[in-house]
C-alpha cells in the first residue's frame, strides 16, 4: 500500500508549534516535513513538490486551505486535510495526526486525463514555428490572432537581415504549411475573452468576429474588391497606399480570403453581385468558440514605440518623416510604389537620412536598447543603394550595436557601399520650405550644429512592450519593470510564466530578432512537450 509523509504547515496559530508537533510526531515514527506557509504561494509550490515525490501525504494545516492544497497535488493520493488549528494543545493536535494515520491508507485515486492540445496565442513568426513544431511532434495546435492573417510584422518587411534575403519569400510557405496542416486549427481575426482551468486543463473561449464573407465559400479571387467603391487608407501599408472596404488584406494573406469592414459599408451590395460563389454574407454574427487546451504559448510580441511622442522629430506633421516600417512598405515591390525608390507623395528619393534611437534608450519613453534598430537601419540603407546606386544616404546613430552573427558583416557592405555614418543623434528634424526636410545635428566628431536637407527622414523606432491583455495578463503574471513578459526565472526558465503550463516566444519577453524569435518558437514548442509528457 505505500507509505504516508506528514506535511505541516508552520501556522503560527498552532497549539505549541508546529516545530514541537513535528518533534512528538517523529518520536512516534512519522516521516515530518514542515513546509512554507501553506497560505502561500510558495508553500503551495512545495507541498506539490513533495506530494509529487512522496506520492502519498497527510497534510496538517487548517480546514480552509483544502480547497486549495488537493488541486495543487493533482492526482497524488492524498489524505484528508487535518484540522489542527482547533486542536486544544498540542497533545489534541498530535492525536489527530496520530489517528488519522492509524486509519487504511486510502486507495490512490485516479487523476483526470489533461487535454493534449495546445494554444498558440500570437501568428507572428515565433507563434507560427511553435506551432509548427508542436503539429509535426503530432501534438494538436489551435493558432491564435486577432488579425485577418497570421504573419505578423515579419510578412510586412521587404527583406531581413543580414542576408537581405526576400522576407515573405521565407515567411509564406511556412504560413501555407501551417494552414494546411491537418494538426493545426488557424483561428484569425478573433478576440481572446476567457483562460480558466489550470495546467493540463484550461478553458479557453474565443470570438470570432464575422468577416462578412463565407470562408468556406470564398477563394480569393478579388472581384468584390474591384467593384467596391468604398476606399479607405490601408492599414496594411500603414496609411501610404488606399484600400477597398471588402478587400484581401495583402496578396500572400493566410488564409487567403476577403474581409468586409461592416463599419465603412455603404450596403450598395456591388459585392454581392460581383462575387460568383454567393460568398458575402451580410448578415454575418459573431461566434463564440469554446476549446480545452492542456498549455498555452503566449507569442503576441511586442509593438513599435510611437514617434509622435518626440515632438522634435515632427512625425506625423509632415508626409517625409516615416517610420522605418513604413519605409520598409515603400520599397516593397508589394508595397505602395511596386518596389520603386519613391516618397509618399510619389517623387524619386535621392537623399536619404535615417535616425536611430527614436524613442529607445530615452529615459523619458523606452529606457533600454531594442536591440534590432541599427541592423533594421543598416539593411534599409543597403536596400535603397540596391534601387539607386547614386542615392546619397546618411545614418546617424548612438552607438553601432551589431551583436547577432553576420551583423560586422554587413556593416562593412554599408561601408563599402559609400552610406555615410555619422555618429551622434539629431537634435530637431523640422520641415522644409521644398518638398523634403532638414535635419539639424551636432555630431560628436565636433565642428558644432549642422543642417542637413534630405527628402525623406527614416526614424528607427524601438520596439514598445505588447499593450495590455486582461486576460492573458492575468495569465502570464506579472510584467517586468520594462512592461514586457516576465519569466519565471530569466537563466533556468526563460520560457516559462509562473503560471504552469504556461509559456513565451518572441518579442513578447523583450525586443529581438527574427532568428531569435524562429528559435524561441522552437524551444517554446520543446518546453510544451516536456510539459504534456509529464501529465497523467
Amino acid at each position: 500500500m505505500g507509505t504516508v509523509g506528514v506535511i505541516l504547515c508552520p501556522c503560527p496559530d498552532l497549539p505549541a508549534g508546529a516545530a514541537a508537533v513535528a518533534r512528538r510526531l517523529e518520536k512516534a515514527g512519522a516521516a515530518v516535513t514542515v513546509s512554507a506557509p501553506l497560505c502561500s504561494p510558495a508553500g503551495l509550490r512545495e507541498l506539490a513538490s513533495q506530494a509529487a515525490a512522496a506520492g502519498r501525504v497527510l497534510v496538517g494545516a487548517c480546514h480552509p486551505l483544502a480547497q486549495e492544497v488537493l488541486p495543487v497535488i493533482g492526482g497524488a493520493a492524498t489524505w484528508p486535510v487535518v484540522d489542527l488549528l482547533s486542536a486544544a494543545d498540542l497533545e489534541e493536535a498530535v492525536g489527530r495526526v496520530l489517528a488519522a494515520l492509524a486509519r487504511p491508507l486510502p486507495p490512490a485515486a485516479p487523476s483526470p486525463v489533461g487535454s493534449r492540445e495546445v494554444l498558440v496565442v500570437g501568428g507572428g513568426i515565433a507563434g507560427v514555428q511553435a506551432a509548427l513544431d508542436l503539429a509535426e511532434a503530432g501534438i494538436r495546435v489551435h493558432l491564435f490572432d486577432t488579425a485577418l492573417s497570421i504573419g505578423g510584422t515579419m510578412a510586412r518587411l521587404d527583406k531581413t537581415f543580414p542576408t537581405l534575403d526576400c522576407s515573405i519569400c521565407i515567411l509564406g510557405p511556412r504560413l501555407v504549411e501551417a494552414a494546411s496542416h491537418p494538426l493545426i486549427n488557424l483561428i484569425t481575426w478573433a478576440d481572446l475573452e476567457r483562460i480558466s482551468g489550470r495546467a493540463g486543463d484550461f478553458q479557453v473561449e474565443i470570438t470570432e468576429k464575422p468577416r462578412y464573407v463565407d470562408m468556406s465559400r470564398c477563394v480569393g479571387c478579388g472581384a468584390c474588391a474591384a467593384v467596391c467603391p468604398v476606399i479607405l487608407p490601408s492599414r496594411w501599408n500603414l496609411g501610404l497606399s488606399p484600400r477597398k472596404c471588402i478587400r484581401i488584406v495583402f496578396a500572400q494573406a493566410v488564409p487567403l480570403r476577403a474581409t468586409l469592414e461592416r463599419d465603412y459599408c455603404i450596403d450598395c451590395r456591388l459585392c454581392e453581385k460581383a462575387c460568383e460563389r454567393q460568398a458575402v454574407d451580410l448578415a454575418a454574427r459573431p461566434r463564440t468558440r469554446r476549446l480545452k487546451v492542456g498549455a498555452v504559448v503566449i507569442a503576441t510580441g511586442a509593438v513599435p514605440f510611437s514617434p509622435r511622442l518626440k515632438g522634435e522629430l515632427h512625425y506625423g506633421d509632415h508626409r517625409r518623416v516615416l517610420t522605418g516600417l513604413e519605409f520598409e512598405r515603400l520599397v516593397c515591390a508589394t508595397g505602395p510604389t511596386g518596389g520603386a525608390l519613391l516618397g509618399p507623395d510619389g517623387r524619386p528619393l535621392t537623399r536619404l537620412a535615417f535616425i536611430q534611437c527614436a524613442g529607445s534608450r530615452d529615459r523619458r519613453f523606452l529606457p533600454y536598447c531594442s536591440g534590432i534598430c541599427c541592423a533594421a537601419s543598416l539593411k534599409q540603407a543597403l536596400i535603397a543603394k540596391e534601387h539607386d546606386p547614386g542615392v546619397e544616404i546618411t545614418i546617424f546613430f548612438n552607438d553601432l550595436r551589431l551583436t547577432g552573427k553576420g551583423g560586422e558583416d554587413l556593416l562593412r557592405r554599408v561601408r563599402e557601399a559609400g552610406i555615410r555614418l555619422v555618429q551622434g543623434l539629431p537634435g530637431a528634424v523640422e520641415p522644409d520650405p521644398g518638398a523634403g526636410v532638414t535635419i539639424i545635428s551636432a555630431p560628436l566628431a565636433g565642428g558644432g550644429p549642422r543642417r542637413l536637407r534630405v527628402d525623406v527622414a527614416v526614424l528607427a523606432v524601438g520596439l514598445a512592450p505588447p499593450p495590455p491583455h486582461p486576460v492573458l495578463d492575468e495569465l502570464a503574471g506579472p510584467r517586468d519593470p520594462s512592461g514586457f513578459y516576465q519569466a519565471a526565472d530569466p537563466v533556468l526558465a526563460p520560457l516559462d510564466a509562473c503560471t504552469p503550463g504556461v509559456f513565451f516566444a518572441g518579442t513578447c519577453l523583450g525586443p529581438k530578432d527574427i532568428t531569435e524569435s524562429v528559435s524561441q518558437g522552437s524551444a517554446a514548442a520543446a518546453r510544451v512537450l516536456t510539459f504534456l509528457s509529464s501529465l497523467p
